[in-house]
């Protein structure tokens, strides 16, 4: 196959591949999260796991 029929070959295949890809844009709005709601999230699961993590953190400097 000649130098220039192939380069031509590539060139067809290289813009069929880059048009055949679908993309999509997301815009994201700062500071606003649109997710599924979080349970362990809030104040109170902090405020529980941090009592949790202190009895843990204490029991485990008692033993030494």
């Amino acid at each position: 196959m000649p130098y220039k029929a192939m380069l031509v070959a590539l060139a067809v295949a290289s813009l069929s591949l880059l048009t055949a890809c679908e993309q999509e844009v997301v815009f994201h709005e700062p500071g606003v999260y649109k997710g599924k709601h979080d349970e362990t999230a809030t104040q109170e699961a902090a405020e529980r796991r941090q009592e949790q993590l202190r009895e843990r953190a204490m029991t485990g400097m008692t033993d030494r």
